[in-house]
């Protein structure tokens, strides 16, 4: 596996400031509402990584990943 793919939890420290940051300005978000916004932010992370990971693999064809 290559060292930038590690495993990281869905929710790390910089987006859960973010998400706090950019939740204290919602006026009366519920919890339900807070949730739904973090299941929406992990879902789309997840998307963009795997897009960036398959544009990556496409630009460098023929380049060995070696699994450490």
């Amino acid at each position: 596996m290559p060292r930038s793919q590690k495993k990281t939890p869905a929710l790390t420290l910089d987006r859960t400031v973010r998400l706090l940051q950019r939740a204290m300005k919602v006026p009366g978000l519920t919890l339900e509402v807070a949730l739904l916004l973090v299941d929406y932010h992990i879902a789309r992370n997840e998307t963009a990584r795997q897009s960036h990971t398959k544009t990556w693999v496409a630009r460098h064809e023929g380049v060995k990943i070696l699994r450490l």
